[in-house]
């Protein structure tokens, strides 16, 4: 019974060794927010995934710059720009590889 057991628990670690080393690390985005004549302006920055659910919020500061931070899982994403509930700019879907940095700039009405 404990031949089985030990047997059972190097299963698990070998398992949850693979499930690790098949993750894949986070990548993030920068950008900047600005007016169509190019003035920056600060407003809440939401990443949706695929599926329409916000996988990340900031905020671009007065300078218009924001960053996500290294959190955001490979994959489709596009970048909300808000004030308050209303939402005012938008980037094209966004492909984020692992361990990725994109550089996105948004024109906000």
């Amino acid at each position: 019974m404990l031949k089985m057991k030990g047997l059972n628990l190097l299963l698990i670690l070998f398992v949850s060794g693979l499930l690790i080393a098949c993750e894949q690390p986070p990548g993030e985005i920068t950008g900047s927010t600005r007016f169509a004549d190019g003035r920056p302006t600060s407003v809440i920055i939401k990443v949706f995934d695929a599926s329409n659910r916000v996988v990340t919020e900031t905020a671009s500061t007065v300078d218009g710059v924001f960053y996500t931070g290294r959190v955001i899982p490979p994959g489709s994403y596009t970048v909300k720009c808000f004030r308050g509930e209303e939402e005012v700019g938008t980037s094209e879907v966004i492909r984020i590889e692992a361990d990725g940095s994109i550089v996105q700039d948004i024109i906000v009405k």
